[in-house]
Parts: C-alpha cells; structure tokens; sequence
C-alpha cells in the first residue's frame, strides 16, 4: 500500500479500467491474455449483472454497459474507427484502424461472442418490412439509417455471454469494483495515476451470491496504478473530457448538434415505430450539415436531464409495448460538420444557455403552430392544446427565437418529408421542447488507443470512437493490447 497526500493508504495495482462497457471488458480480456498475472481494477459504476437483472430497468450504468446488456445488436456498419462523422471533420481526425483491418478485427469479436456462447445467425439484410420502410423513405427524399449484415443477440443470449465473459476475467485474476465513481485522477511526477473512487450506492454488492438486502456503503478507496483506460460509455463523456483534460492530454471538441425535441400523438408516427421503435432518419442540408431524427421514444414521456452545464430535453422510452402511452417523443437534431460550424450553421450551441436563462430549472415547451406563427405559447394556449406536455415541469413560452431561422426551415422540410411516411407528423398541435443536444470530442490516440499522456487511454463510446458493440469492442481489444505493451508484455 502507498499513501495518497492526505495520509489515506492507495492500493498499488497494474492497470485501472473505468467502465465495465464491452470495451473496457475486452480490453481487460485481452491485456490478461496477452500479459498473464498483470494486476487489473475494473471499476463500474452502476450495478453487477445480476443486480441489473432482479432490478429490471433501462439504465445505461452497470456491467455490460448499455449497448451489450441493452440492446445486443452486433453490426459491421462504418468500418473505421474512430467513426468519421457524415460530414466534415476537423483535419487532424484520423481513423486508427479501417477497412479489410477493421473487418479483420470483427470477426475477432464475432468469434469470440461465438466462444461465449452466443448463437444468433447474421442477417445479411433487413427484413421486408424494415427494407420497404428504407425504400418509402428515400422514395421522400430521406435516408434511413440502418446497419446491416447484423447479429441480434436475444436477451438470454447476451446475459450468458457477459455471465462467461466475467468469470474468464476473474480466473484471469481481473477484480472488480461495482458501485464506484471515479472522483478524482491525478498523475504524479513518476507517471503514475492516482484515483480516489467513491461508492454509488449502498445497495449495490458485487458478489453473484450476495444477498437480496442492502449493505453498508463501503467506504472511499484510492488505487494507484502504472496504466489507466477511461472507458465509461457515452453518458460518461462530459466526465471523461474533464478527466482528459486534467492529465494533459489533447482534446478536440466537435461541433455541437443541437436542436429541440418534439412530442406528438403515439398513433401518428406509428407507420414508422411499428415496423422499428427507433427509425434513424436524416436529410443533408446546405452548408455542410445534416438533419436527423434521434432517440425516438414510441409511447415515452420528455423529461430533463443535466448535461454538459445545462438542463436539456431527453426522452424516457416504455420499456414494453403494452406499457406505452399516449405520445411518442424523439429529438430533431442539426449535425453541423467542421466547416458548416464556422459559417451557415455556427452558433448552435448558444441555444441551450439562451434557452436555460429564460427558463431556469426548466425546459421551454411550445407549440409548433406557434413557431411558425413566431410567437410565444401561453399557459392559456397550452392549457387548450390537444397534445398536452408530458413533461409536467416543462414551462410554455418562446424557443423561436432561440435557433437560427435556417434550422425552423430544415425542420419544416424534413418534417414535410416524414409526414409522407407518417401522416399528421408536421401538425402544429405538435409539441416542440428545447433545448436538445449532443456534444462530442475527439482524443487524439496511437493505434493502440494511448491518448497524448503516456499510460493513458481512451476507449468505446464515451471518447465517440465508437457508435455499436463491434467498434466499442476493437476498441477494447486495441486498448488491451496497447496496456499490455505499456506494462511491458
């Protein structure tokens, strides 16, 4: 053991991985293989897999992270990584790995889910109904995201792998810490990583015999270590910058995709959430910058969430069909590329503070047939409205005014277009809140996912190098093998 500067005593390990995702998992899979006995830390978070399980719920923390435990759905899609955006990037973004090299690499993890015991067959295309909905939407002038060939891994199937995956780790020698928040990262003049972790939950035990009721908060807990990867998922990258930044090591900040979140009657876009609950449409625009669909929630509610300093609209999804309500929800974002933020579309990013000060402690939520007419909804107009907030806190007023007017021309435009597929979806009783967005980073890295401070990597989701299981897993598998040639394999 070494003391940490206020006297408290740090244990002394070989590697520290933040994030039991899919990456920082094989990432440890594939360090222990490659250096046998090397002293690994997993710390998670969320909750172990058979806590996630009795609990039941959606959240995106916990072993497995989100896309593994959540959605299980294996697809080749881009073959780079990191992804390269749809649009223009900034110069010095570079893909560590592309091409017959990154087919190369998913079969490895094809292979290995394989080994693990999942089974699910490749689909090479989609099925009928999801391939007329893509012909109906470029038949309208919109492309529809999808990702095929793709493995489907069944729920029972993907909750036996990482069962397996877990207990190769620790016969490996891998530990873990469940219910722990990274607070603080510091790095000494030797080049080694201080980490104070901090407990979650009370209720959160890591043992898989554990008992059902509660246990005593453990206490705070340093580790030290020679090689730190910070994989925490995408929801923990506002963290991660923070982290990165600290050590010095360089970060690109992207352009902001903004926008607003809409809501409206559950019947009207069910033409599309049928065929699949979350239908990923997008139209290029003028100015180097597209316009998408994002995160629709079929029979969700709008709620809001703090990220990046600011209050935004999110959606809450039903977890089951027959839990659904009475409206779908999902975000209608601008994704502006490297040279478009600098001119048509610069700014963006500005309407979530402007919308923040109007309203604070609150999204705004207006109709659209206001919008368009450029006047503020009222407390009286909303109250008559036939769509009615489900975000009960949200505050009726003017979001206009906050986004530039070529972003309310795109939105009619692409609404015009989604209205064709699903009728009623550009009706001004439609319910608009603000502000919406997404913000990314890039972390310059080595082939081997090591950031700009020796010791140091980035991996999966979080850092955005990764948008699925098979690229936040080469992610893993890159970052293992670059831990394991720092520590000297």
């Amino acid at each position: 053991m070494d003391r940490t500067r206020n006297g408290a005593k740090a244990e002394r390990v070989d590697a520290v991985i933040v994030g039991a995702g899919v990456a920082g998992l094989l990432a440890a899979y594939t360090l222990l293989r490659r250096r046998l006995g090397t002293r690994v830390t997993l710390i998670e978070a969320g909750a172990p897999l058979y806590a996630r399980l009795r609990a039941a719920t959606p959240t995106s923390e916990g072993y497995g992270g989100a896309g593994l435990y959540l959605g299980g759905s294996l697809y080749f899609g881009t073959t780079t990584l990191p992804v390269m955006p749809p649009v223009s990037a900034p110069a010095a973004m570079r893909p560590v790995v592309a091409g017959a090299a990154f087919v190369q690499r998913a079969r490895e993890v094809d292979a290995l889910f394989t080994e693990l015991g999942a089974k699910a067959p490749w689909q090479p295309a989609p099925a009928e109904p999801l391939a007329q909905a893509i012909a109906q939407a470029q038949s309208v002038g919109l492309d529809y995201v999808t990702n095929y060939p793709a493995r489907r891994l069944p729920p029972a199937e993907r909750q036996a792998a990482l069962g397996r995956l877990r207990a190769t780790l620790e016969d490996l020698g891998a530990r873990f810490h469940f219910g722990a928040r990274v607070t603080t990262v510091s790095r000494s003049h030797d080049g080694e990583y201080l980490l104070t972790l901090t407990p979650t939950s009370p209720t959160i035990t890591a043992a898989p015999d554990a008992p059902v009721g509660p246990t005593a908060p453990a206490p705070a807990k340093s580790l030290r270590t020679r090689a730190l990867l910070l994989a925490p998922g995408r929801y923990g990258a506002e963290w991660l910058t923070q982290v990165v930044g600290a050590l010095d090591a360089q970060i690109i900040p992207l352009p902001t995709t903004f926008g607003v979140r809409l809501e409206l009657p559950a019947a009207t876009y069910d033409p599309l959430t049928d065929v699949n609950p979350d239908p990923r449409l997008q139209m290029t625009l003028p100015g180097d910058a597209l316009i998408k669909t994002y995160a629709t929630c079929p029979g969700g509610v709008v709620t809001a969430i703090r990220r990046y300093g600011a209050l935004v609209a999110s959606g809450q999804p039903a977890l089951k069909r027959e839990q659904r309500g009475p409206r779908t929800t999902l975000a209608l974002l601008v994704q502006p590329g490297a040279t478009g933020a600098l001119g048509a579309w610069a700014g963006g990013e500005a309407s979530a503070r402007l919308l923040n000060d109007r309203a604070p402690g609150s999204l705004l939520v207006q109709r659209l047939a206001d919008v368009r007419r450029r006047v503020a909804t009222t407390a009286e107009a909303m109250a008559g409205a036939t769509v009615q907030p489900s975000c009960a806190e949200a505050t009726p007023g003017a979001l206009y005014d906050a986004y530039p007017d070529a972003y309310w021309q795109a939105v009619e435009t692409f609404l015009g277009r989604i209205a064709q597929l699903a009728p009623g979806a550009q009706d001004g009783d439609a319910l608009v809140y603000g502000p919406a967005e997404e913000r990314f980073w890039y972390f310059p890295t080595d082939d081997q996912m090591q950031t700009t401070t020796p010791g140091l990597f980035v991996a999966g989701d979080g850092p955005g190098q990764s948008q699925g299981i098979i690229q936040a897993s080469i992610a893993g598998l890159l970052a293992g093998e670059g831990l394991a040639a720092y520590l000297g394999a």
